[in-house]
């Protein structure tokens, strides 16, 4: 088998232009160096061995010409004048290879045929909507991810990415054209050393929701199936949705019209509340905004004042409560069915495989009692405070 590989690896190799052509250069240098020395070793001092040769055939034939070495015979003249006009050839002819090389790779990339199998810790986000600028540049504001770490995956035209990445901070944005729920697309943007997925609701290509919702499924399993570790997060249009995402292992859910709707609901019957929303989920322009802190090794298993009290030492950020069961979901619900594991009473282990079974993922806890105990895997749910633009 390594054989031939081998075999094949060498095969592609030598049936490469770019090797032909070093092949071809090789080809020239030892012929015409080999030629040169022949013909002037005998009577031009400047040739004394054959190395002499080859060098004055690199020089010549790359046109430089340092005139160090020059040829006084009739057939070593002829020799120079078809090594001259060989490496003119050559040279544009590698030129225009090269040349071509890399705007037939500008031209894969804007029409997202792209591969990226050396991306690490970037994100992926599966679909298209109208205000997919916007979109974009609220991940880079709110996250330590530039514009080329971010690779989108849609069947839309390569015009409407060519549109968005005019936008500066999204100028290295990647593309991979396709269906983003096929195995193929999703292994050209290496999904397997991603950080994270984000699956939008894609209404472009259809606007009926239990369609949208289906392709929706089918990427979180397709993930799944490639790679189990990566968080994925899937926006949804139908609840009805909810079990098939939790069963495919899905670690977030994003329920956008119902959010809409509880704003709208809530703000008919307080003042203000879709100012407060709006200026908790806002970018640069918000005074301050949401956010997780991870609480330090030592205080987990503490009481929640325990937390507390340390934490007011922060004097840009507010405790507002817990955000237990962080991360992705099998790790966790292997590491706590390791720890149930660890009883020899039936009905303790029961009780604790039930737990394992009911373990909720990304709780969040708001104002727990002072004496909760701080549970392995949790995070700080804060307030943070940001600069107000004058």
């Amino acid at each position: 088998m390594p054989f031939r590989r081998l075999q094949r690896f060498l095969e592609n190799l030598l049936n490469s232009p770019f090797m032909q052509m070093a092949l071809f250069f090789l080809a020239v240098f030892l012929i015409t160096g080999g030629l040169v020395y022949l013909f002037e070793s005998s009577i031009n001092t400047q040739f004394s061995d054959l190395l002499d040769g080859f060098w004055w055939a690199v020089i010549t034939f790359s046109t430089t010409g340092y005139g160090d070495k020059v040829p006084v015979t009739f057939p070593g003249r002829l020799v120079a004048v078809v090594s001259i006009f060989l490496g003119i050839a050559a040279t544009s002819a590698l030129s225009g290879s090269l040349a071509s090389v890399f705007v037939e790779r500008n031209s894969r990339a804007r029409r997202g045929l792209m591969d990226f199998p050396k991306l690490n810790d970037h994100l992926i986000v599966c679909g298209w909507k109208d205000h997919m600028r916007d979109i974009l540049l609220d991940i880079l504001e709110s996250s330590d991810l530039n514009g080329d770490r971010v690779v989108l995956l849609s069947n839309i035209e390569p015009d409407k990415v060519e549109e968005i990445k005019e936008e500066i901070d999204l100028k290295g944005l990647k593309f991979v054209r396709g269906d983003y729920f096929s195995e193929a697309t999703l292994k050209r943007a290496n999904v397997r050393n991603a950080r994270k997925v984000l699956i939008l609701a894609d209404t472009w290509e259809s606007s009926v929701p239990s369609e949208v919702d289906s392709k929706t499924v089918m990427t979180v399993l397709t993930i799944k199936a490639i790679a189990r570790d990566v968080y994925t997060t899937a926006e949804l249009l139908d609840r009805k949705y909810e079990s098939y995402l939790k069963h495919a292992g899905c670690d977030e859910i994003i329920f956008s019209r119902d959010l809409s709707r509880r704003i709208l609901s809530r703000s008919s019957v307080t003042n203000g509340m879709s100012h407060i929303i709006q200026d908790l989920l806002a970018g640069e322009n918000g005074s301050a905004r949401l956010s997780t802190a991870v609480i330090p090794r030592e205080f987990v298993g503490k009481s929640y004042s325990q937390y507390r009290n340390g934490f007011q030492e922060k004097g840009s950020m507010i405790l507002l409560g817990l955000l237990e069961n962080t991360g992705t979901p099998n790790r966790m619900k292997m590491e706590a069915l390791r720890n149930a594991q660890k009883t020899s009473d039936v009905s303790a282990l029961v009780t604790n495989l039930q737990k394992v079974k009911e373990l909720e993922v990304n709780r969040p806890l708001f104002v727990p009692p002072d004496d909760y105990p701080i549970q392995p895997h949790s995070m700080a749910i804060v307030l943070e405070s940001r600069k107000v633009p004058q």
